[in-house]
């Protein structure tokens, strides 16, 4: 879904901005919208996504996935620094903790109300319970680098500043509310997560990886041969086992799984002065 709606935006981030600067200033400042920056900007974010699908199916490492994704992380809190360090460098006026009221409602709002109509909508349509709290998080929890990036390409001095304060603002409010979204819902039961497992192991496992890890085979067929050899192989969707091997009762038993595979034919043999009945 991440992926999906990121390249969705190059799309739809100039259609919004156009929408949205049309309906709120006037016809010269669409005119000085540096389109050149927003398309740049769009393009890396492309890259990187596509270059870490790309890593990701040719290198099979779960070791490497989770390298990649600590790197995502540390990433991510840099981009989190450096979006309040710029916010913050202008004069009084510009400082986050500055800003006028309708600045913090109208920031937080999106966040709030996306992750509610997400919620409403994905129980109308019946989703499972993991899966509506997977849509809540991503309508909220936008792409605020996206959005950073654009600031740094379209804005200088105190314009930047002011700028950079809506991403910023918006990343520390989407983190709260997802985070106490989160653990409600892991709570009532939502989540692939047990609920009486304890919160440092929810936080650092990762259930949907590790219940695909062990999946159970959905089907296991077995045939018994004459063969000496041990053979085994896999379907090609990995979902049945073919194993062939043989089976040798004693005769004290034979009587036993005779009964229980009536389809086979057992055939007397002589083995160092012992009578064994083998199963073809």
């Amino acid at each position: 879904m991440t992926a999906i709606s990121t390249i969705l935006s190059i799309a739809m981030l100039p259609v919004n901005l156009l929408l949205y600067t049309h309906l709120t200033y006037e016809d010269d400042v669409i005119q000085n919208l540096d389109w050149m920056s927003l398309f740049t900007a769009l393009a890396i974010v492309i890259v990187a996504i596509a270059l870490g699908l790309l890593c990701s199916a040719k290198i099979q490492s779960r070791k490497f996935n989770n390298i990649a994704n600590q790197c995502g992380n540390v990433s991510g809190m840099a981009l989190i620094i450096f979006s309040g360090t710029i916010s913050n460098s202008g004069d009084g006026d510009t400082k986050i903790w500055s800003r006028d009221w309708t600045f913090y409602v109208s920031v937080s709002l999106p966040c709030l109300g996306g992750i509610i109509l997400a919620n409403v909508i994905a129980s109308l349509l019946q989703l499972r319970k993991a899966e509506r709290v997977t849509v809540a998080i991503e309508c909220c929890y936008q792409n605020v680098g996206i959005a950073t990036s654009l600031a740094l390409t379209m804005f200088e001095g105190a314009e930047l500043n002011e700028a950079m304060g809506v991403p910023f603002f918006y990343g520390l409010m989407e983190a709260i509310i997802v985070c106490f979204y989160c653990l409600g819902a892991w709570k009532a039961g939502w989540t692939k997560a047990p609920r009486d497992a304890p919160l440092w192991k929810v936080i650092i496992t990762s259930y949907e990886v590790l219940e695909y890890v062990h999946k159970d085979l959905n089907g296991i067929e077995v045939s018994i041969s004459e063969s000496d050899d041990n053979n085994e192989s896999l379907s090609e969707d990995g979902n049945i086992l073919t194993t062939y091997y043989n089976f040798i009762f004693s005769r004290n038993t034979s009587d036993l799984y005779e009964k229980e595979l009536p389809q086979s034919s057992p055939t007397e043999t002589e083995t160092e002065g012992n009578s064994y009945k083998q199963f073809v």
